[in-house]
């Protein structure tokens, strides 16, 4: 056992004090003759005896007491490995480093960084020869280092920057810990110095961290700065009715001062194209709006950039904006309407056409369609056609098969025989029956409310996960009955009450077809004449043709690219600062889901290249880098005890002496102070319980 505070160890003369008072109270009696000395002397055999006995007991046990409290003070500790370890043996430090932006704020005693990377070195000096180093960093791609003698450990800390990548505190903290319970050592030290950022730590403090009561875990805080910054908190996107496009970026003070002749700059494809002053309050936010001109491209750079700030890490957003592609849709339907009845279908589709930045639509009949028509479509309508002609279904299943949809609105005389052939071609299931009667609107059915989960429903319905959808359900006159195939790919987009098929999917090569139970005109029911019957169709066109409105392609730093295209690809290729990855890609029901951690990523843009197209994206950090607030020390000091069972903070600001000290109480053992206040306490009560029971006069 050794102690921190050695000189209090001067304070054991204190212990004498009740042996001194005992002596001065030792009087030696006076003799005084009585007739008889018999009752006396029995006096002195046991009463005398056990009064003695209890005045020396008082006396150790005061004396214990007053030691205890010395050996407190002195602050006692286990050095590392003691007992059957030995005080020589070796430990494993791991030094976790914050590189976050944040930390190149300036205080008074320099940068924020470099006051890091000098705590990193003062504990490295604290180690022996034989101990072993873990060095990781918060922020951008782990050091990925192995353990390293202390000598080899200072070049890695002075070669750390500041890094404008995502966050990854929490997992580094994991992977450090599960390493440290790896490994040979029987003394475990794990650090991290760092700012105390309270966004950062505010995603430490909602993981578990279990096995980590055999490491002592200490937080080195720094900084004295008042933050100062001003940062672009978000950024929309929105289409105006006549089809413009708008960027709306929200600006936020993140500090207390005001900010004055600031500058917010919109640059289009590296051309300044736009440029407002602003002044923001403390804690105050502000919406700017700038028109974005389309043309005839597919995707768009913007990027935001602030001017006038102190701190510049967070004053660039860069927005990717993918515009709609425009898609060829082929309608093939009937000359002739059937018993008065119009088809609801193909006024929706002629309101599509007029949309010709999204859309191309062609009309056809079957008598004048060719398949030479139908070549590069990417989606094609059979609306109510009585009979299929095999060359047009070969050129429909061809389409479909290379990644484009199909829609099959059944005619009410049509040949069941004749739709089936296209269907059987692609095993998407069989019309097999008739039900109720065409243009009787006596009900055999209703539709069942359809549910969310499918990309169609889910861009009509906007409901929170879980609510139900609140819907005034069509009523079904006539239709046909759909056998569903065995295949996994077919699934039913909307059903009746009785559980039959309405709108069925197929998945069929790397396309989709879709077709419905009932036809586009109110004979078979008093669907068409529902409000829900045009935005269906409508999402369930642009669905099979894969169109997209304008979007932001955005990906935030900290967490893993996920991205999914509603088509099927092979290989996936992320370019970004002139680097070539392969994505890794997984085939989902709503399209091809592609993947890549990009825990090297900096803000800025990146490409994606699959074997059908280019999709520009762009990269930014996460906005709680803006925010500069740290935790005070006595709530970091509360919230760290109840995430790790070994655990102290040290203000890296303290003067020299005690800073060294505090990690020397770290690095060679554990402190056992309270050990001591215990062993007081104990004998304290003990000397009260002897001094009011134990009666010398009783005892017989």
């Amino acid at each position: 056992m050794s102690f921190l505070n050695p000189l209090f160890l001067i304070a054991l003369l204190a212990a004498a004090i009740p042996l001194l008072i005992y002596w001065l109270n030792v009087r030696k009696p006076k003799k005084v003759r009585f007739s008889t000395l018999a009752f006396f002397d029995s006096l002195k055999q046991t009463a005398l005896k056990r009064l003695k006995f209890k005045r020396i007991l008082l006396l150790l046990i005061r004396m214990s007491a007053i030691l205890m409290l010395v050996f407190a003070a002195a602050k006692p500790f286990m050095p590392g490995g003691f007992g059957l370890a030995g005080t020589n043996e070796p430990k494993a430090i791991a030094i976790l480093v914050d590189n976050s932006p944040s930390m190149d704020q300036v205080d008074r005693n320099g940068p924020y960084f470099d006051q890091a990377k000098e705590a990193a070195e003062q504990i490295l000096e604290l180690a022996n020869s034989d101990d072993r180093i873990l060095l990781n960093v918060t922020n951008g791609e782990s050091l990925n280092l192995p353990f390293l003698q202390p000598g080899n450990a200072p070049g890695r800390i002075s070669a750390l920057n500041v890094e404008n990548k995502g966050n990854f505190l929490p997992d580094r903290l994991k992977s450090m810990i599960d390493r440290l319970i790896s490994a040979e050592e029987p003394n475990k030290w794990l650090y991290v110095i760092t700012d105390g950022q309270e966004t950062q730590l505010r995603q430490m403090f909602e993981e578990e961290y279990s096995d980590q009561e055999n490491i002592q875990v200490s937080f080195i805080t720094l900084g004295e700065a008042l933050p100062v910054n001003v940062g672009i908190e978000n950024v929309d996107l929105e289409t105006a009715e006549d089809d413009e496009i708008r960027l709306r970026v929200t600006l936020r003070n993140y500090g207390d001062e005001t900010a004055q002749n600031r500058f917010i700059n919109f640059i289009l494809s590296d051309e300044l194209t736009s440029q407002q002053a602003f002044e923001l309050e403390g804690g105050e936010s502000r919406e700017f709006q700038f028109s974005v001109p389309t043309g005839d491209m597919e995707s768009i750079e913007a990027q935001f950039v602030i001017e006038g700030d102190e701190l510049t890490f967070d004053d660039s957003y860069f927005a990717a904006i993918q515009l709609p592609q425009v898609r060829k849709i082929a309608v093939i339907r009937n000359e002739s309407e059937q018993s008065g009845f119009q088809s609801y279908l193909l006024p929706m589709m002629e309101v599509m056409a007029e949309e010709q930045s999204r859309f191309d639509v062609d009309f056809f009949t079957p008598d004048q369609v060719s398949p030479d028509d139908l070549f590069g479509s990417d989606a094609i309508i059979l609306d109510g056609i009585r009979s299929i002609p095999d060359y047009l279904s070969q050129a429909v299943l061809d389409v479909v098969q290379d990644g484009g949809g199909a829609l099959l609105i059944p005619a009410a005389d049509g040949e069941i025989s004749n739709y089936n052939r296209l269907l059987r071609g692609s095993n998407s299931g069989l019309y097999s029956n008739v039900n109720g009667s065409y243009g009787s609107f006596e009900v055999i059915d209703r539709m069942a409310e359809p549910t969310d989960g499918h990309p169609v429903l889910d861009k009509i319905f906007d409901v929170a996960d879980g609510e139900e959808i609140q819907l005034n359900v069509p009523e079904i006159f006539y239709m046909y009955q759909i056998e569903q195939a065995s295949g996994s790919g077919t699934f039913p987009l909307l059903e009746t009450r009785s559980g039959r098929p309405l709108v069925q999917e197929s998945r069929i090569g790397n396309g989709r077809m879709i077709y419905s139970a009932v036809g586009s005109d109110p004979g078979w029911s008093n669907f068409p004449v529902k409000p829900f019957f045009a935005p269906f169709f409508y999402r369930a066109v642009e669905y099979l043709s894969s169109g997209e409105g304008a979007e932001l392609n955005i990906h935030n730093l900290g967490s893993p690219f996920e991205l999914t295209l509603d088509q099927f690809v092979e290989v996936a290729e992320i370019e970004k600062e002139s680097e070539s990855v392969l994505a890794d890609i997984t085939q989902r029901f709503e399209g091809t889901r592609i993947y890549y951690e990009g825990k090297e990523w900096s803000p800025g843009f990146g490409k994606i290249t699959t074997e059908n197209e280019e999709r520009l994206f762009s990269v930014n950090q996460n906005a709680m880098e803006s925010e500069l607030n740290s935790l005070e020390y006595a709530e970091l000091n509360e919230k760290l005890s109840t995430l790790f069972d070994n655990v102290r903070t040290v203000d890296v600001n303290t003067i020299s002496d005690e800073l060294i000290t505090e990690l020397q109480s770290a690095s060679l053992g554990r402190e056992i102070w309270f050990w001591f206040i215990i062993a007081a306490i104990i004998l304290l009560m003990s000397e009260s319980v002897i001094s009011r029971f134990y009666n010398v006069e009783s005892i017989s």
